[in-house]
């Protein structure tokens, strides 16, 4: 059998030409990557150097502002034992005064002694822990930088959310929500650990009713001028009207109240939802005290952390239940609205 070399020969140069084009196609990959990475690094300089000269004139903006504008910093003195979100409608409609004749107002819960931070002033301010400040300043940025600084009362009789008659407002809500939402906004990390504990609670759900009662010292000193609160077997035989008519998901339930606590569980299996506290008040209904001059609640941190997030979630619910009282004057200041509402109104203790 004949050898055809010329049709050797032409298969040898064939494939003796392949590592040519091979090196020339990874040639122009690698000018490829190159030219890419040196896009992107131009490009990270550009937006680094921006973001450098935005910083500086923020900065400098922050400085200026600090040595000309007018300060307020509000202090609630009054009433150091008063509940969490009374502070807070009362700071409220301290920074809506103040805002309005020309200063930026700061709330301080650290220099004066108060259930927050635990009559302890060298504390850092509590109220940091969960709100932003106005413009997003500090107390403390203020107090040792700011050239002009006003010391305030903020108090129950100034202009403020009506824990009493608010929510048969819509434009009274409207108006604190938005005034909340600018100069009041929960802060990023707590709203961050409040949607991981949703999360866990209810997984992708939003159909959840949400129920608040207030008892306690409520219950037991009956403080004039404050909501009479309904019993329990009332909200019970409410709730489970609403859950037929509904079918929710969850019920998520909050309250101060160990007792009411006890005969609400055991109606609702596990529908039930509810974050409660490492620590049990063990209130003594026979003292009559306020409720945060309890020692387990005086001064603890984690306690008001638990029960501020119980509000913000009770905000997100698609409904709600619940008695009028400062914490839910809160709910619906920072809720964006909900589908249904009951809201017992029994009259006030005389």
């Amino acid at each position: 059998m004949a050898i055809n070399n010329e049709k050797i020969t032409e298969e040898n140069n064939k494939y003796s030409k392949e590592p040519k084009n091979c090196s020339s196609a990874i040639i122009k990959i690698l000018i490829l990557i190159i030219i890419y990475i040196l896009f992107n690094c131009l490009i990270s300089k550009h937006y680094k150097e921006k973001n450098n000269n935005i910083t500086y004139l923020k900065q400098k903006e922050r400085r200026r502002d600090l040595k000309t504008k007018k300060f307020a910093i509000g202090r609630r003195v009054e009433c150091p034992q008063c509940g969490f979100f009374s502070f807070y409608i009362v700071n409220l409609g301290c920074i809506y005064k103040y805002l309005n004749v020309g200063y930026v107002p700061i709330i301080d819960l650290q220099s004066f002694p108060n259930v927050y931070n635990g009559n302890d002033t060298s504390k850092n301010n509590p109220w940091e822990l969960f709100f932003y400040q106005p413009y997003n300043f500090t107390l403390e940025e203020v107090k040792s930088k700011a050239r002009y600084i006003d010391y305030i009362n903020c108090t129950a009789l100034d202009y403020r959310p009506d824990e009493i008659n608010m929510y048969y407002r819509k434009e009274s809500i409207i108006f604190w929500h938005e005034l909340a939402k600018k100069y009041m906004p929960i802060k990023n990390e707590l709203m961050n650990e409040v949607e991981d504990i949703m999360k866990d609670l209810f997984g992708d759900s939003r159909n959840i009713l949400g129920v608040k009662l207030r008892g306690t010292d409520y219950i037991a000193a009956k403080p004039p001028g404050h909501s009479i609160p309904p019993t329990v077997e009332q909200v019970i035989s409410d709730v489970k009207d609403m859950d037929k008519q509904y079918n929710y998901d969850f019920i998520f339930f909050a309250t101060e109240d160990e007792l009411i606590r006890e005969k609400f569980i055991p109606n609702f299996g596990k529908k039930l939802k509810m974050l409660n506290p490492k620590t049990k008040i063990n209130y003594n209904y026979t003292e009559k005290d306020f409720i945060n001059l309890n020692k387990n609640i005086n001064g603890n941190i984690e306690y008001i952390k638990n029960y501020v997030i119980n509000t913000i979630i009770l905000s997100k619910c698609l409904d709600i239940v619940t008695n009028r009282c400062s914490g839910t004057a809160g709910i619906f200041i920072l809720t964006n609205g909900f589908r249904h509402e009951k809201i017992y109104n029994l009259g006030e203790y005389q």
